[in-house]
Order: C-alpha cells, then structure tokens, then sequence
C-alpha cells in the first residue's frame, strides 16, 4: 500500500471513529477550571475522562462570560461563531488547535481549542507583580522565533491580518517549550497582495486592542496591509521588556502595582500616545542579550509601514541567533 493511500484511509478512520463518538459534553462554568477571561469571554480548562485506556489530553473552551448582556453579548458570540470558522481552517504548530464548536439552546457558541498552560501576557503580569524584571532574552527571542512562523503562514498562506496582536493573545505551552498565536475572533482577510480590500469589502472593519494599534489602522488610512499585525507585535515585544501595555508605564502605581486589564483603563491620559513608538523604560538594563531584540522592537515600530519587516525577514534574522540562547 502507498503512502498516500495509507494516510487517506487513516484519516477516513479517525473521521469515523470522530462521528461515532459521544458528542462532548461541556459541564457548566463552575466545574470547570477558569485559565482566563477577556471582554465578556472566559476560557475553562475542560478534563476529558479516558478512552480505552489512554488518557486525553484537556481542552480549552472558550465561552460568552454570564456578565455580558445585550448587544455586547451577541456580538462577542457572533466572534466567536467566526473564530471557529477561521480556526477550521489554521493548521500550524505556532496557532492555537482548533478541536471543535457547539452551539447552546440559547443560541450561545463555546469553542473547543487546544490546552495551553498560560498565556505570556499572564507570565509578564506575574513577573511585575514580583519584582522579577524583563522577561528573560532567551524567552523573548523564542516568542519572537515561535509568532513570526505563525504570522508568516497566516499573511502568506492563510491570507489574514490577525488584526488583536498583544501578549494575552499568545498561548504558552510547557515550560516556554512553544508559543502558540490565539484569538481569531477580529482577523480579516488579505487581498493577493498582503492588503485589506475594504472597497470590495466594505463591511470590514479592524477592530483591534486601541494601545496596539499600528498609526494608519489609527488614522483610517484605506490602505491597511500585512504590516498592520507587525507594528501591534512590535508592542507586544515592548511588553515583555517593560512588563505593562504599551503606553502606561508611567502612570503605573508602583504602590499597590494595580494589573492593568483592558476595561478598567484611564484612557485618557495616553490615547494621544496610540500608534507611536513607547520610550523603553528607564529601570532597563541594557545588556548585550538583548541587543537582537531591541533591534527587531524598533524596526516593527517604525511609523511608515513600508520600513516595517514582514514576519520572514524578521524570523531569518533570529535564525543566526538561535545557536547562541541554545533554541536550535
């Protein structure tokens, strides 16, 4: 038998036994272990019961938070309905696993994803909590290695714009061992050219996290490319040096060391900052560890989108670097 035709029937078989096992049943919230929670969604750890002796790795499952009401509600289930549509599709070891969808009586979807321990904007939250300074390099330059593959695929292969790059939105899996892009629920998608066609599609709109957006998502440029998720993932590597969104180190309260979460922010102060390069902070010890990642930091950064590097230029840079932080 050839190889093709081995694998086909492999896959005919899981597709069978798939369709013949007992549909998951998602317990209420309460049993369920939370691992986090976003803008009227949660997300519980879901314990799977062994199957003829082997015991199965846990789920993820995404939901509508019991908080959310009205059209805030509906519009967050409407995300996560397309989220499941996007994830379908997403094969890639650095995107979250797509494992299923159900949908509720009362019209409420849960998305089943693959389990990951924490997410790093978590980890960067716990280590300004204690004191523990920037992330280490050797973590850094692995979460940069691990997101510029899956933004790689996703803006050449899979023809989307993230459109929510930050650190709450990349999975960590085992001890740093591998970075996984999340959250499609915003994602939208790239002409043949890296571009958002918002003449052809008018009803698309970039939604995103305000402190991460690029300068033209900002300044409603019609022209909106690839480029866009480079600059948000430029703020993102900011995160893990300062240990706070982009745009409030200084309005920190170093006292009581407040966790800043998107819908409890003082915007007011830092909106005029949005879609500028933040100054590093001043307690930053400048080694030579971090030299690469500061040079990747300020290139994403950059104001005109044509001088940012797309996700493979950035990734082949790293690639001479890895030998040094033993990732190869």
């Amino acid at each position: 038998m050839d190889k093709t035709r081995g694998k086909l029937l492999h896959n005919q078989h899981l597709e069978k036994v798939a369709n013949e096992s007992t549909p998951i049943k998602i317990p209420a919230s309460p049993l369920m272990e939370s691992l986090g929670y976003g803008t009227y969604v949660n997300l519980y750890k879901l314990d799977r019961s062994p199957r003829c002796g082997q015991i199965r790795s846990p789920w993820a499952v995404k939901r509508i938070s019991r908080r959310a009401r009205g059209a805030g509600k509906l519009e967050y289930n409407k995300r996560i309905q397309e989220e499941a549509e996007v994830l379908k599709k997403l094969t890639h070891p650095n995107i979250v696993g797509f494992r299923g969808v159900q949908k509720s009586e009362d019209g409420m979807y849960s998305l089943l994803l693959e389990c990951c321990q924490t997410c790093l904007g978590t980890i960067l939250e716990n280590r300004f909590e204690d004191d523990l300074g920037a992330l280490p390099p050797k973590n850094t330059v692995k979460m940069i290695f691990d997101i510029c593959k899956a933004l790689d695929f996703l803006h050449n292969e899979a023809k989307l714009l993230h459109g929510d790059l930050k650190s709450s939105n990349i999975l960590v899996k085992n001890d740093f061992e591998i970075f996984k892009l999340c959250d499609f629920g915003v994602s939208l998608p790239l002409d043949e050219d890296g571009f958002i066609n918002f003449d052809k599609n008018p009803e698309l709109q970039y939604v995103g996290t305000a402190a991460w957006l690029a300068p033209e998502v900002i300044d409603v440029k019609d022209v909106i490319d690839a480029k866009a998720d480079i600059f948000s993932f430029g703020l993102t590597i900011y995160e893990t040096i300062s240990l706070c969104p982009p745009h409030t180190i200084y309005i920190r309260d170093e006292d009581s060391k407040e966790s800043f979460k998107d819908e409890s922010w003082d915007c007011s102060g830092i909106e005029r900052a949005y879609g500028t390069r933040p100054p590093l902070p001043q307690a930053f010890v400048f080694t030579a560890e971090y030299n690469k990642i500061l040079e990747i930091f300020y290139y994403c950064t950059n104001e005109a989108a044509e001088d940012r590097p797309c996700a493979k230029e950035i990734r082949v840079s790293l690639e001479s670097s890895l030998n040094s932080f033993n990732l190869c």
